[in-house]
């Protein structure tokens, strides 16, 4: 399973969970878990987590030290904030570099989103159409714009007839949650995209949201970007 296969040896369910399991172009959470019991010093430290298609979240790790988990036993869930902080930036970076791609449709064109991938060291927004390396000034300029803006980012939850008279800015195949409705992050009032992953509260929080470089390939255009490992 990805890079951590080697070290992974055991997975750990729970009633209900904290960690964050990969999906939606962002990593998993990182942590630890260990018994609410704290005269037992075992720790489970989390490598990985997946959520299975019947909805089950696994804790992907091991043991510090001699297992001694049993079923039924309260636990205490500890994610790495650092790492989690720094992948909400970089997802809520996504999302404004999305945003600027729409407002900045009068110069550019519309440029329909096709992919994207939040994760350290590979995040990027990938578009259809051509972008050169001379409108990565004018695309980091209208990003960072709106990352001083501050604006809120917040979630809720829409059901088929919201969504169907909105304007999303979405990659075709949205998916209805079994409840019938689907997580919508927002931007202020000017963004709405679905999604199921972390953001932080408001854009200012992303810090400076760099274009590192654009390629292109078959007539889609992808947009490497980071943001501060730390603020």
């Amino acid at each position: 399973m990805d890079n951590y296969s080697p070290l992974i040896k055991l997975a750990l369910t729970t009633h209900e969970t904290v960690f964050y399991p990969q999906g939606g172009g962002q990593p998993s959470d990182t942590g630890v878990i260990t018994l609410a019991d704290t005269s037992n010093g075992s720790t489970f430290k989390v490598l990985l987590v997946r959520k299975t298609l019947e909805g089950t979240v696994l804790h992907l790790g091991e043991f510090t030290d001699q297992p001694c988990f049993t079923d039924g036993q309260l636990v205490s869930q500890a994610i790495d904030w650092a790492k989690r902080d720094y992948h909400s930036r970089l997802h809520t970076a996504g999302h404004i570099i999305g945003l600027a791609m729409r407002l900045l449709a009068p110069v550019l064109g519309e440029r329909k989103k096709v992919k994207a991938n939040h994760a350290p060291g590979q995040a990027c927004m990938e578009f259809e159409g051509l972008l050169y390396t001379e409108h990565k000034s004018v695309i980091e300029d209208k990003v960072n714009e709106l990352v001083g803006m501050k604006l809120p980012v917040t979630t809720e939850w829409w059901d088929e007839d919201r969504i169907q008279n909105a304007d999303l800015n979405m990659v075709e195949g949205l998916q209805l949650g079994k409840n019938g409705q689907a997580r919508i992050a927002l931007i202020g009032d000017i963004d709405a995209n679905p999604c199921g992953g972390t953001h932080v509260a408001h854009t200012g929080l992303t810090g400076f949201i760099t274009i590192r470089k654009i390629a292109r390939q078959k007539g889609v255009s992808k947009l490497s970007y980071e943001v501060p490992v730390s603020m």
